[in-house]
C-alpha cells in the first residue's frame, strides 16, 4: 500500500479534482454528439462548423488537464493514488484528442459519402461517452456506487468489441466492393480513427475499473 493510500484512511480526502473530471466528461459527451451530427450531414461548410465546435472542446479539455496537473502538484492528500488521479485525467484528455482526430479526418479527406457503419460507430462512441460521464459523477462515492460503476465499465468494454466487429466487416466490405481507390483509402483511414477512438474510450473505463478495485 502506498503512503498516500495509507494516509487516506485518516485524513479527509481532497475532492476538488472531481469537478474537473466532470467537466472533462461533459466536453467528451458534447464532442461525440457533435461528431455524430457531423457524420449525418453531407454539407462540407456545415461539417466545418461542427468541426470547430469539436476543436473547441478539445482545446478546453487541454486547459482542464493542465489545471488538474498543477493542482495535483500542490495537493497532499488525493481522493485516490496520485498516479491514478493523473492517469484518469490524461485518458480523458486523450479521448477528446481522438474525437478531434476523427473530425479532422472527415474534413481533410472529404469523402463522397459517409457509410452507415461509420454513423453506427459514431453513435456507439457517443453512448460510451455518456456512460463515462455517468460513471465520473459516481466516482466521489466509490464504495456506494461500486457495482453500478463496474457494470457500466463492462458495457463500455462490450461496445468496444461491437465496434471492432463493425470495423472488421466494414474494411472487408470496402476492399471487396469499393471500385474507387481514392475513396477506399479515404474511408479506410476515417474508419481506423473511429475504431481507435473506441479503444481510447475503453482505456478510460479500464482506468476507472482499476481505481474502483483499489479503493472499494
Amino acid at each position: 500500500m502506498s503512503l498516500n493510500s495509507f494516509l487516506q484512511f485518516f485524513v479527509t480526502k481532497e475532492t476538488k479534482f472531481f469537478p474537473i473530471y466532470i467537466k472533462q466528461s461533459e466536453l467528451l459527451v458534447h464532442a461525440t454528439k457533435t461528431l455524430l451530427e457531423m457524420v449525418k450531414i453531407d454539407n462540407y461548410e456545415e461539417r466545418k462548423l461542427l468541426g470547430r465546435q469539436i476543436k473547441k472542446d478539445e482545446t478546453d479539455g487541454d486547459e482542464l488537464f493542465r489545471n488538474l496537473y498543477k493542482m495535483l502538484n500542490i495537493t497532499f492528500i488525493t481522493p485516490f493514488d496520485r498516479e491514478d488521479v493523473n492517469e484518469l485525467a490524461a485518458n480523458m484528455d486523450d479521448s477528446l484528442d481522438i474525437i478531434d482526430d476523427c473530425s479532422k479526418n472527415i474534413l481533410m479527406y472529404q469523402p463522397k459519402r459517409i457509410d452507415s457503419q461509420l454513423i453506427e460507430t459514431a453513435n456507439y462512441l457517443h453512448e460510451c461517452a455518456t456512460l463515462l460521464s455517468d460513471i465520473i459523477r459516481q466516482l466521489e462515492f466509490i464504495s456506494l456506487n461500486h457495482n453500478d460503476i463496474i457494470e457500466k465499465c463492462d458495457k463500455i468494454k462490450h461496445i468496444e468489441h461491437v465496434i471492432d466487429s463493425i470495423y472488421s466487416d466494414y474494411i472487408s466490405n470496402l476492399f471487396n466492393n469499393e471500385t474507387d481507390y481514392i475513396e477506399l483509402v479515404k474511408n479506410k483511414n476515417i474508419a481506423e480513427t473511429f475504431e481507435s477512438a473506441s479503444d481510447v474510450l475503453k482505456n478510460v473505463a479500464d482506468t476507472i475499473r482499476t481505481i474502483v478495485i483499489k479503493n472499494s
